[in-house]
């Protein structure tokens, strides 16, 4: 079980990198610009997938610290 406490933030963390590159590499959002997608949707994405992985490093810190 300990184990699990490791391996599921670190999962997190690599998922969150996913998240946070997406818009720009294989989910690509509109082409142009000025498109709402573009200006504003991609950097939202990004801004929360790091987030994702901040958070999910901060606990796997904890939880190594912990064992």
């Amino acid at each position: 079980m300990r184990k699990l406490g490791i391996i599921l933030p670190g999962v997190t963390a690599l998922l969150g990198i996913a998240t946070a590159i997406a818009p720009y590499t294989f989910a690509e959002v509109c082409k142009m610009q000025s498109m709402h997608c573009r200006s504003v949707t991609a950097p939202t994405v990004l801004v929360l997938g790091t987030l994702i992985f901040v958070i999910s490093v901060v606990q796997l810190i904890l939880a190594w610290k912990k064992r």
